[in-house]
């Protein structure tokens, strides 16, 4: 079995699932086109992945990043992909083979519940796609209050948006984040970076 991924472009069949899923579901998918390739390897990048061996993802959609996440990760890492969308999680349990990964069909204000299953006790590294200005009133500050509980102490958020939602949510929360600018993508996305205190 593959243990180990490269960072590519999205396949025509990625791209169409991902495409008829924001058209029919807009409120549970953030943007029209996946992630480019640029984008997720900055992404991956800037997620400390070369010492974390606990990684958990929200919001993989078809699993472009969940690729370059795993391109990144350490041979003894395991990664957690979270994903409320059921067709999200078919696809890339079919198309990801990859021992070191698990798909939760879940949402991200259940962290607790979902590292307690996997067998841990906090991640080391939580990176988030998902579309925190479309939420539900009440539910981004839910979810951002589980992601702080459950990172270690010095671990990392990681969240790639269009909008500044997500700093609005996590800055009180945090503190402030180191900020970058991916232009290689369609829309352009920031990508935030935030450390847990000690």
């Amino acid at each position: 079995m593959k243990t180990k991924q490269k960072i590519k472009g999205n396949s025509l069949k990625e791209s169409a699932v991902f495409l008829k899923n924001a058209i029919f579901k807009p409120k549970e998918i953030a943007y029209v086109f996946p992630s480019s390739r640029a984008l997720i390897r900055s992404i991956a990048i800037r997620s400390g992945l070369s010492e974390a061996k606990k990684i958990i993802e929200l919001g993989p959609g078809t699993g472009g990043t969940t690729k370059g996440i795993l391109s990144e990760m350490r041979e003894d890492a395991k990664l957690c992909a979270v994903e409320i969308n059921k067709n999200f999680v078919e696809f890339i349990k079919k198309n990801i083979p990859d021992e070191r990964l698990s798909v939760c069909h879940d949402g991200a204000q259940n962290l607790a519940e979902i590292i307690k299953q996997q067998g841990w006790q906090h991640a080391d590294v939580i990176i988030s796609g998902i579309p925190f200005s479309t939420l539900p009133k009440g539910m981004g500050e839910e979810i951002m209050q589980s992601i702080y509980e459950n990172i270690r102490p010095s671990g990392l958020f990681v969240a790639y948006q269009f909008r500044d939602r997500v700093g609005k949510l996590a800055t009180p929360v945090f503190g402030e984040p180191s900020s970058y600018l991916e232009i290689k993508n369609l829309p352009p996305m920031r990508i935030y970076v935030w450390q847990k205190s000690e």
